[in-house]
């Protein structure tokens, strides 16, 4: 038997986690996710944004820049 690794790669739920485009989705979702925080952070407390304005602004500004990266990682 091999290491837990080379096991994990041969099922089928384990080949998925080891793809490329996994650690893509991965690491720019946890990247998205605190930039989207952070953002919306900055336009109601520092910039005194109106809520409903800096959330839609930020979401959607950050959803068509999520989808370019993904393009540009050709993960999509």
């Amino acid at each position: 038997m091999g290491t837990f690794k080379e096991y994990l790669k041969a099922t089928r739920l384990g080949s998925h986690f080891w793809s490329r485009s996994f650690f893509h989705y991965f690491w720019t979702g946890g990247f998205f996710t605190f930039l989207n925080i952070f953002l919306v952070w900055f336009f109601i407390d520092i910039l005194k944004i109106s809520t409903i304005i800096s959330s839609t602004v930020v979401i959607l500004g950050l959803f068509i820049a999520r989808y370019l990266v993904y393009r540009w990682l050709k993960v999509m």
